[in-house]
């Protein structure tokens, strides 16, 4: 009885001491992967990772984060369309009946964004490929091509 009693008055003091104990993770705070991931992203130049190792001018610099950045905007009310979509689908999933002319409706909607996105990530590319000079797109499809080898030698194993 004792030991009952013992062990019943020690359980409100495991649940006040989980907060502080969850404080001391090191996942989020300093040194954890996350933080590495966060000083990683804060480090980002808004240059597409495909141009890394290419030597480019500061006005080529310059004109490529503006066409990323004006990208960016584009991007960010297309995923506020996008989570609109999946918030219909989600309502629609667990309806007591589905509604096989709106569920057409939000597959028509969601195959023509993925299409613009698709469009416009192409569109960039050219524009961006476009302002490189002769040797830098050289040099960009050689990166593209050695790329593309290492992931069919990753496929293989």
């Amino acid at each position: 009885m004792r030991n009952k009693l013992m062990m019943l008055s020690v359980i409100p003091a495991l649940f006040l001491t989980a907060p502080v104990l969850a404080d001391k993770d090191k996942s989020c705070g300093e040194g954890g992967k996350y933080s590495e991931m966060k000083k990683n992203h804060k480090q980002h130049d808004g240059m597409p990772r495909m141009l890394k190792g290419i030597d480019l001018t500061e006005a080529q610099k310059a004109e490529i984060k503006t066409l990323v950045e004006a990208q960016h905007q584009d991007k960010k009310s297309a995923m506020k369309s996008h989570w609109q979509t999946h918030k219909q689908l989600a309502e629609l999933s667990f309806a007591e009946t589905v509604d096989q002319a709106k569920l057409d409706a939000i597959i028509a909607d969601t195959a023509a964004a993925q299409e613009k996105r698709l469009a416009d990530r192409a569109q960039l590319n050219n524009q961006i490929f476009k302002l490189l000079t002769p040797e830098q797109q050289q040099q960009l499809q050689q990166k593209m091509a050695e790329y593309e080898q290492k992931m069919q030698d990753r496929k293989k194993l």
